[in-house]
């Protein structure tokens, strides 16, 4: 059980246990909602009530999570490239829904993996949610308070650096892609460039040229659904095998052709700077044969 506490100073004195939740633990108010239903509030080791007022010297902690320090329970079909206590981050492969399927209980995906791997459910939570084709870095918390902690970093200082093989050759060889992206009223899952859509923007800078496709490093400033598959549609370069937004062609790949390459942020208990890479897979490196992209 991941336990956080603070120790109340001099200046502590009369707050409430709540706004020390609130203030130095940075708990959200839906949280601390929780973990009062649940117990999980103490003042000095004793389950505490929140309007409960400190003294210097006190001690308030939380149960936040029930966060193994280390897993192992079944193993995975895919690669830990970094796990903590409160943190786990996996080499996604492709074919692998996010979600397991409400339809479909044979259908691979990465919670059910998970899940078995941590030895029950309810630790799965993830940060940065890859498309089922898409491959590489993907971040899990295993605790709500720690997904709360990493989505608040989402957008500012969660770094994420996508590599896409797209179609064709890019006259501009680095730029900004703005575009707002809106869904197609007409499809569940498709977006298009619309100017009542949301702000998107991606900054992109093509690596190598092979074969008639472009390998284009990606990062991106907002998270949009299909941000990097619309934008590059948009500007005639679609994802090589994207069959949404561009050409399907199975014999050369069978998903769109984008791949999470490396992810870096602070711990927010830590403080740690954690970084995870994952190499390019092998059908993207087939569209790029004789390139010296890694």
């Amino acid at each position: 059980m991941r336990i956080i506490s603070h120790t109340a100073t001099q200046a502590d004195c009369g707050r409430s246990v709540a706004a020390i939740l609130r203030g130095e633990l940075k708990l959200s108010n839906g949280l601390i909602a929780r973990l009062k239903r649940e117990g999980g509030i103490f003042l000095n080791a004793e389950r505490a009530k929140t309007n409960e007022r400190v003294k210097a010297g006190d001690i308030v902690s939380a149960a936040v999570g029930e966060s193994p320090a280390k897993s192992g329970r079944s193993p995975l079909p895919f690669p830990v490239l970094f796990e903590d206590e409160d943190i786990l981050i996996i080499n996604k492969p492709a074919g692998a829904a996010v979600h397991g399927s409400r339809y479909d209980d044979a259908a691979p995906s990465i919670e059910d993996a998970v899940n078995s791997y941590f030895g029950r459910i309810g630790l799965f939570h993830p940060v940065n949610r890859l498309d089922r084709g898409t491959t590489g870095v993907m971040a899990i918390a295993k605790s709500g308070f720690m997904h709360e902690k990493l989505a608040e970093l989402l957008h500012t200082s969660f770094e994420r650096t996508y590599i896409g093989v797209c179609e064709g050759i890019f006259e501009e060889k680095s730029g900004r892609l703005a575009f707002p992206i809106a869904r197609i009223e007409s499809s569940a899952i498709k977006r298009e460039v619309s100017q009542g859509g949301s702000p998107a923007a991606t900054n992109y800078r093509v690596l190598d040229e092979a074969n008639g496709f472009s390998a284009v490093e990606f990062r991106l400033e907002t998270g949009r659904t299909h941000q990097i598959r619309v934008h590059t549609a948009h500007i005639g370069h679609p994802l090589a095998g994207d069959f949404l937004y561009g050409t399907e062609n199975r014999s050369l790949i069978a998903r769109p052709a984008l791949h999470s390459a490396h992810l870096s942020f602070t711990h927010p208990l830590s403080g740690d700077v954690i970084e995870a890479e994952a190499p390019l897979p092998a059908d993207m490196r087939k569209l790029l044969k004789g390139s010296p992209i890694p």
